[in-house]
C-alpha cells in the first residue's frame, strides 16, 4: 500500500462528507483512508461507523483531545509507506495524491506540502485565515529556506520519518503542531518540499469568534514551539518585520479597497490575537500550569 491518508474531525459532519467523497476519488490506487473522530457529537461517530463497518475507510475515534493527538493516532494506525494529512473542511482534487507520490520518487524527499485555496471567499474571516497562510508560503518557501512554512491541511510525509521522529507531538492540543512536526523532520535530516501545483480546496465555516479563537491557539501553540525547540541545533526563527508588512499590504495587491480594507483589519486582529495567545502562553508556562 502506498498511501495513507489521515483525516482527523471534530464536529463537522458535513463538511467531512464533502472531504471523503473527494478522497474516493482519487486517481492513484493503493491508498487507505484513516479517519480520526475527536470526540464528536454530531452523528459523526455513526456516519464513519457504518463507512468503516463497508470498509471504505478505517475508523480511529477517542474523547476530544486536539488536533496533534488525532493525527498522531492516525500515524499509529497507518501502513502506507507515505502519510498524506488533510483536514475535515478541504475537498482535494482528483490527481491530489498523483502529484504527492510524484514527489517520492525522488528518495531525498522525506516531506511535500501545498496550498489551501478558500473555498469560500465570500466569507472574510476563512479568506482572511487563508491569505495570511498562502503568503507565508509564497515568503518563507524561497530557495535555499531549511524549514519551509507548510498547514497540515495539505502535506504528506514518509511514514518511517514520522516513526523515527514520534509523530505530531499530543502537547500541542492546538496550534503550531505542524511547525513543530516539519522542525523535527528537518533536524532529523529530511528534506521538505513545497509545491504550489499541488492544492486543495479549503471550505472554512470561520466566524469572528473562531478566526480570532484560532489565531489565540497559534500564538499559545507558538510559545510552546519556541520554548521546546530553543536549544535545537536547527532552532526556529522569528519572521521578520518585513514579512508582516508585506502580509498587510497583500489583499490591496489583489482586491478592490474596500475588501483589501477589511482583509487587512481582519489580519491585524490576527496578529494581535497571536500575540495575547503567546503572553497567555508565557504566563501559563509561568505559573506550572
Amino acid at each position: 500500500m502506498n498511501f495513507s491518508v489521515i483525516v482527523p474531525t471534530y464536529n463537522r459532519l458535513e463538511l467531512l462528507k464533502k472531504t471523503l467523497e473527494s478522497l474516493f476519488s482519487q486517481q492513484l490506487e493503493g491508498y487507505e483512508i484513516i479517519v480520526v473522530n475527536d470526540g464528536s457529537t454530531d452523528g459523526t461517530h455513526e456516519f464513519l461507523s457504518t463507512l468503516s463497518a463497508e470498509s471504505r475507510i478505517r475508523y480511529c475515534h477517542h474523547p476530544n483531545c486536539g488536533l496533534a493527538a488525532s493525527r498522531r493516532a492516525g500515524v499509529n494506525a497507518a501502513r502506507g509507506t507515505y502519510v498524506a494529512f488533510t483536514d475535515d473542511d478541504c475537498v482535494a482534487p482528483s490527481d491530489w495524491l498523483q502529484k504527492i507520490e510524484g514527489h517520492f520518487r525522488d528518495e531525498r524527499v522525506a516531506g511535500i506540502g501545498g496550498r489551501a485555496v478558500t473555498g469560500n471567499p465570500s466569507n472574510l474571516f476563512a479568506a482572511a485565515n487563508d491569505l495570511i497562510n498562502e503568503y507565508l508560503k509564497s515568503a518563507v518557501n524561497r530557495p535555499g529556506v531549511i524549514v519551509p512554512f507548510l498547514t497540515g491541511n495539505n502535506i504528506a510525509y514518509r511514514r518511517d520519518i514520522l516513526n523515527r521522529v514520534g509523530g505530531p507531538d499530543r502537547r500541542f492540543r492546538m496550534g503550531a503542531e505542524d511547525r513543530d512536526l516539519l522542525l523535527r523532520v528537518v533536524s532529523a535530516g529530511g528534506t521538505i518540499m513545497f509545491d504550489p501545483e499541488i492544492t486543495v480546496i479549503h471550505y472554512n465555516d470561520s466566524n469572528f469568534r473562531r478566526f480570532v479563537k484560532h489565531q489565540y491557539d497559534q500564538g499559545k501553540g507558538s510559545h510552546l514551539y519556541y520554548k521546546l525547540h530553543r536549544h535545537a541545533a536547527v532552532s526556529p526563527r522569528p519572521l521578520s518585520l518585513g514579512v508582516y508588512w508585506g502580509m498587510l499590504v497583500r489583499p490591496f495587491r489583489l482586491h478592490s479597497f474596500p475588501r483589501a480594507t477589511a482583509l487587512s483589519s481582519l489580519i491585524i486582529v490576527a496578529q494581535l490575537s497571536v500575540a495575547a495567545g503567546y503572553i497567555a502562553g508565557m504566563l501559563a508556562y509561568a505559573e506550572g500550569k
